[in-house]
Parts: structure tokens; C-alpha cells; sequence
């Protein structure tokens, strides 16, 4: 059983865990290529304000051109913002699809590989926005990455699992020292 805050949240549809502050990315991308980025983080906020009806005749933004251009300069995609996502390469939309995740303030995000195929720059650049939003919006993550000096760099907390099993879990260095993880993840 999965819960949050003690309430079982196992078995909600998406939009029910959005409305409970979880949000998430997904393995492969999820951005809408013909749109731009700005497009893409208004349409991704509108999952989660208001109704089906507000959004066919409501305002062309649903309300959200603001918020949108706070995670655009927050995410560093100042340039791109009128760039269709189709055009960016793969480790902006990678960003971009992480800032879709925070459209809706989600206290909690499940950020399934954000450093696959990201270069380290840009790499360097979603770890402190990623630690600034932890900081400054007490957002918490559920990192599921292959990547472990992304992961021991971003998380505080680390689980590691090896076929199925709980291997260890600790404070980054504890797990980093650990025989097992070390035999498995990090070579000897």
C-alpha cells in the first residue's frame, strides 16, 4: 500500500494524485512537440486548475501565463520559450518536461530518469534547480535514476535497490561506502 501523509493513495487515477500535490515525469519524454515551451507548461498547468468548462471558454492561457513564465526564467528557458518543443534538443526537453511537472506546486515528484541523455552542463544546471525548489517550496522527490553521482549530489536520502531487493539506504555517503551498492552499482 502506497500512502501520503497517512491517507492510502493506491489505486487514484492521475488527476486524483495531482489534486493531492503529486506530480511527476515520466522514462520518455511527455512534451507536446508541436507546442512551444510556453505552450507545453500552460497545458500542463491546466490538468490541474479548473474545469473542463473554464478551459473551452475561459481566458487562451486558462489563467496561467504567469506562472508559466516563472517556470520558464526559473528552468533557464528564457530563449526557448517561443521555440516549439519539437525543436529543442533532447536534454531541454528534458528540463522542459521537469518544469511541466512543477506547474501545479506539487509537494510531491516522482522523477523517473531526469538525467538520462542530459549533457553534464545542463545536467549541473536541473540539479540546483531541483535543490532550489526543494529549499524554497519544501517539494519533495522520488529520484528513480542510473545515474549515481546525480544521485548522490541531488538527494539527501538514497534507497538502492538491486533485483527487486532493498540493498541499502542511508545518507549519500553511507550508501556510497556500502559493499553491496559498490559491487553492484559502483564498481569495485
Amino acid at each position: 500500500e502506497v500512502r501520503i501523509d497517512g491517507r492510502a493513495i493506491t489505486g487514484k487515477r492521475p488527476c486524483q494524485l495531482n489534486r493531492l500535490g503529486v506530480g511527476r515525469t515520466f522514462q520518455i519524454l511527455q512534451v507536446f512537440p508541436q507546442l512551444t515551451v510556453r505552450g507545453d507548461l500552460i497545458l500542463a498547468g491546466q490538468e490541474h486548475r479548473g474545469s473542463m468548462w473554464s478551459r473551452l471558454v475561459g481566458r487562451r492561457d486558462a489563467g496561467l501565463g504567469a506562472a508559466a513564465e516563472r517556470m520558464i526564467e526559473f528552468f533557464r528557458l528564457t530563449q526557448l520559450a517561443q521555440e516549439s518543443a519539437g525543436s529543442l534538443s533532447y536534454g531541454q526537453q528534458k528540463l522542459l518536461d521537469v518544469a511541466m511537472a512543477f506547474m501545479a506546486g506539487p509537494r510531491l515528484v516522482l522523477l523517473d530518469e531526469p538525467a538520462g541523455g542530459v549533457n553534464p552542463t545542463m545536467l549541473a544546471g536541473l540539479r540546483e534547480r531541483l535543490r532550489e525548489i526543494n529549499a524554497t517550496q519544501r517539494a519533495t522527490f522520488v529520484v528513480i535514476e542510473h545515474n549515481m553521482e546525480f544521485v548522490m549530489s541531488l538527494c539527501t536520502r538514497v534507497l538502492v535497490l538491486a533485483e527487486g531487493r532493498i540493498i541499502a539506504e542511508g545518507r549519500p555517503e553511507e550508501v556510497r561506502a556500502n559493499a553491496q551498492v559498490i559491487e553492484a552499482y559502483l564498481g569495485g
